[in-house]
């Protein structure tokens, strides 16, 4: 999120709203999903309100009830996988939204299933960090970066090692090109 997009601005909505189904499309199991998310630190509270009160509208459970917007994990092994990263994660991190929300699947059969909170973690010093870069849990699991500056936003984005996609949301053409 560049920092010319105030939590006023439609491109503020457009951003929370494609970083929460990021999360949940394929109960983030797809190597374009968002791991990291790089954000202004003065809007970084905002984003985190916003991000959590969507997440929080998150149906978990058996894709064949009504309602149920986000599936199970592929397997029990990655379940166990994506809980100790998330574990490693939190370490240098704050939950911002995770089972202790209320996570309960809906269907029968969930309780035997492979299903994982939605979870979204808050970096604060994310230079500070390493693990916030280096470690990706291969779920529903994204962690909000605070920055200072569109330097600070690069170097940061750079921290990814390649990632093999990157949205910038800005109402500044200029911004864009740098």
């Amino acid at each position: 999120l560049a920092d010319d997009v105030t939590p006023d601005d439609e491109e503020f909505d457009l951003f929370v709203k494609e970083v929460a189904r990021e999360i949940t499309v394929k109960a983030g199991q797809k190597c374009t999903a968002i791991r990291r998310a790089i954000v202004p630190r003065q809007h970084i509270d905002a984003v985190a309100s916003a991000l959590r009160a969507r997440l929080a509208k998150v149906v978990v459970g058996d894709p064949s009830v009504e309602g149920v917007r986000m599936g199970a994990l592929a397997s029990h092994d990655q379940l166990t996988d994506v809980g100790e990263r998330v574990a490693q994660l939190l370490q240098g991190t704050e939950a911002v939204f995770s089972a202790k929300d209320g996570f309960a699947p809906q269907g029968a059969g969930t309780a035997e299933g492979a299903f994982f909170s939605p979870t979204l973690l808050l970096s604060r010093k994310p230079l500070d960090n390493n693990d916030v870069h280096n470690l990706e849990a291969f779920g529903p699991v994204s962690t909000l970066m605070a920055y200072d500056g569109i330097d600070e936003a690069l170097a940061l984005a750079a921290r990814g090692q390649g990632s093999l996609v990157g949205s910038l949301v800005t109402k500044t053409p200029a911004i864009a090109a740098k």
